[in-house]
């Protein structure tokens, strides 16, 4: 057995499932748990949600891609330009992989911003949401929907490449 091999396949299954599983967690679990407390509550724990995420995040998505990288060419299948752009192989992992840095970039520099003007929106006295509350919660809901389109078409390429294709 190649260790190295079955290390970095390790590594990058591993922080890809925190990855991809912090989306669907969140989208399936924290949010909905979250809606259902009073909005300063929420705003709070959000924040903190969000400090703590973008700490893990900033370094798991760019190790996830570059194992990933290593993954596909190193220790894989991909050797030459002509390969990737020669192969129904090497086209999948071109896919997964613009598809993969466009989905880290777009949590970093849209989706936390987005989710971060959650924290600061202001509540009426009465504990309903303002409207730029309103607003800027619409606006996240849209923008991590497409973070998880991004981690299906990604982890839809991980299994055609398991197949060879």
């Amino acid at each position: 057995m190649d260790w190295a091999v079955f290390a970095v396949q390790w590594l990058h299954i591993l922080l890809a499932i925190l990855w991809f599983g912090n989306s669907l967690s969140l989208a399936t679990i924290t949010i909905p748990a979250l809606s259902r407390l009073p909005l300063i509550s929420q705003q709070a724990i959000g924040a903190e949600l969000g400090i703590q995420g973008i700490r893990v995040l900033d370094v798991v998505g760019p190790a996830v891609i570059l194992l990933g990288i290593l993954r596909g060419t190193v220790f894989g299948q991909i050797h030459d330009v002509a390969t990737i752009f020669g192969t129904a192989y090497g086209l999948t992992w071109l896919v997964a992989l613009v598809v993969a840095i466009s989905t880290s970039l777009w949590g970093r520099f849209v989706i936390f911003p987005r989710t971060r003007a959650l924290s600061s929106a202001p509540v009426k006295p009465d504990g309903t949401p303002a409207a730029e509350l309103e607003t800027a919660l619409a606006r996240a809901k849209r923008v991590i929907v497409l973070e998880l389109l991004g981690f299906l078409i990604v982890f839809s390429c991980m299994i055609l490449m398991r197949f060879g294709l």
